[in-house]
């Protein structure tokens, strides 16, 4: 297995906590994990990640892209570009539309909102991890949004899911790997 993580706004790939974690397990278990490095002042974010996506990873491998917060905005984008590809992928309190932000939205990039997109009716059997305790996004929002066809797990956790023990984090992606993509 293949975990590409996809950082949010304000974070880096490989500093994240998250990222952390998941290479932990990968390194555990034989697997890569790769962290995509994106930041706001790039003018084409999605093409940036294209071209690091298909320098790091094996098509002929199997791929879970695990996108938190904007990071979400770009994985399921991603998954539009390679919809020709069996992608495994877990939204982690995705940004769907800045609209959905609880706090001032005059700090946040007008260069970034213009390149989020709101997801496709089509974006389905994802799983999407939502914390109800979410200070930075309304988790009810993506619920809304994504619930019909996609398997959502929400539990009090907050934006960075830093309350979210680890091996509760890791069993959630690989029981949902395991039970949903078929190697």
């Amino acid at each position: 297995m293949q975990y590409v993580y996809i950082h949010g706004f304000g974070t880096t790939g490989a500093g994240s906590n998250k990222f952390k974690k998941i290479l932990a397990h990968a390194t555990e278990n034989n697997a890569k994990a790769i962290a995509l490095e994106w930041n706001e002042h790039q003018p084409d974010i999605l093409e940036q990640l294209t071209l690091q996506l298909e320098s790091e990873i094996d098509w002929s491998e199997p791929i879970c892209l695990i996108g938190s917060s904007t990071g979400g905005n770009f994985t399921y984008q991603l998954l539009e570009q390679f919809a020709d590809k069996k992608i495994a992928f877990v939204l982690i309190n995705p940004l769907l539309n800045v609209e959905q932000r609880k706090i001032d939205n005059y700090n946040f990039p007008m260069l970034l909102a213009n390149q989020l997109k709101n997801p496709s009716e089509d974006l389905a059997n994802g799983l999407i991890i939502l914390g109800e305790n979410d200070e930075v996004l309304d988790y009810n929002y993506t619920y809304q949004r994504l619930h019909k066809n996609n398997r959502i797990i929400t539990g009090k956790w907050n934006h960075t899911l830093s309350n979210l023990e680890t091996a509760c984090f890791i069993e959630l992606i690989q029981s949902f790997i395991e039970n949903n993509f078929n190697e």
